[in-house]
């Protein structure tokens, strides 16, 4: 992503140059309209600069977000999976049965 976002930011960064050029053209000719028109679509660009680099940022912000909360919900799932007693719990759905008597096949502690 990283790649495709400087990429668009040499597109954006070229367009803002060539629209100057367009504007300096614009205001050697004496044509003010065009002036400000070419002045404000290259600040735009350069703008877009920023703006794409701010959504990358947010999209690494909320991507580190997600990876927490997907830590904290696999650590929930394993502490419910080392919590339970038996094999029959799982079969039995959660219903009411004697731990002490359970075996755990598959316990590795």
């Amino acid at each position: 992503m990283r790649r495709a976002t400087h990429t668009l930011w040499v597109l954006y960064a070229a367009l803002a140059v060539g629209l100057f050029g367009c504007a300096l053209m614009s205001h050697q000719a004496h044509h003010w309209p065009g002036v400000a028109f070419f002045a404000a679509a290259a600040i735009g660009a350069a703008l877009a600069i920023v703006h794409t680099s701010w959504l990358l940022d947010e999209h690494r912000h909320v991507l580190a977000r997600l990876d927490a909360r997907t830590r904290r919900q696999d650590d929930t799932v394993r502490d419910a999976l080392n919590a339970a007693c038996c094999e029959p719990w799982w079969a039995s759905a959660g219903a009411e049965h004697d731990p002490v008597t359970c075996t755990r096949k598959d316990q590795t502690t």
